[in-house]
């Protein structure tokens, strides 16, 4: 049986995102991470991830974003605007899940005003989703994924993407144990129910693991943070 601080932050991570939702910013004294969350979640799906960071010193900024509602590139400048309002001396990291890589990825492919620090993606459809591929022959889940959702197959926004600028270090942590069997069979036998793990590798990573969690609460695995804090501390990828 899960502990229940365990189930407290699944309910956590499901709590939908809501119109007023702001930037949480923690200011610890310790060097920035700026975390973001899926399509169809909210800020509070970071925040065990968040917390986790915090009790470690660094300081932490979850930006909610309208995921389902806008394009990427909309939502790009949301979170530049955001991450602009904490930048200052110190290197920003970055700590993203799903979607959330997509958006990073895009923003860093141009020009930014900050010092860009390490980079971890917890599950990121980086060489396309499936799932996306699939939705074109349904209307209305199409609708259900947005515009930025709707982008990220195989064929879309993401061959425009450039490769990793080089001096960034980054690393992506995947998911393989599937909880959601409709999607199965669209996937490869290595998934985590919405993204197959191969499909999270790029070039240019200084990074790459699969931990035995799910695509929904991948944020809150153990190895998943512990791969996430080594890696900021120390820029060497922990295996």
């Amino acid at each position: 049986m899960q502990p229940i601080s365990q189930w407290r932050e699944r309910l956590e991570i499901l709590t939908p995102p809501f119109p007023w939702d702001r930037p949480l910013w923690q200011d610890r004294g310790g060097p920035p991470v700026v975390l973001l969350h899926g399509l169809w979640r909210g800020w509070r799906a970071m925040r065990p991830m968040a917390r986790a960071l915090e009790r470690e010193g660094f300081s932490t900024l979850i930006i909610p974003y309208p995921s389902a509602r806008k394009s990427i590139g909309e939502l790009v400048a949301r979170v530049r605007e955001e991450v602009e309002k904490v930048s200052g001396n110190q290197p920003i990291h970055f700590i993203t899940h799903s979607l959330g890589g997509i958006i990073v990825r895009s923003l860093l492919a141009g020009e930014v005003p900050w010092k860009t620090g390490k980079v971890v993606m917890l599950a990121p459809p980086n060489q396309g989703s499936e799932i996306v591929d699939w939705s074109k022959d349904y209307p209305a889940l199409r609708w259900v994924l947005g515009p930025a959702g709707s982008a990220l197959g195989s064929d879309g926004i993401l061959g425009e993407f450039p490769a990793l600028p080089a001096d960034i270090a980054a690393a992506v942590i995947m998911g393989k144990r599937s909880s959601i069997p409709f999607f199965r069979k669209l996937l490869d036998a290595e998934n985590d129910g919405i993204v197959s793990a191969e499909k999270g590798r790029i070039d240019g990573l200084r990074g790459f693991s699969v931990v035995d969690a799910d695509h929904t609460f991948i944020q809150m695995h153990p190895d998943a943070i512990r791969l996430s804090l080594g890696f900021l501390k120390t820029g060497a990828w922990p295996g």
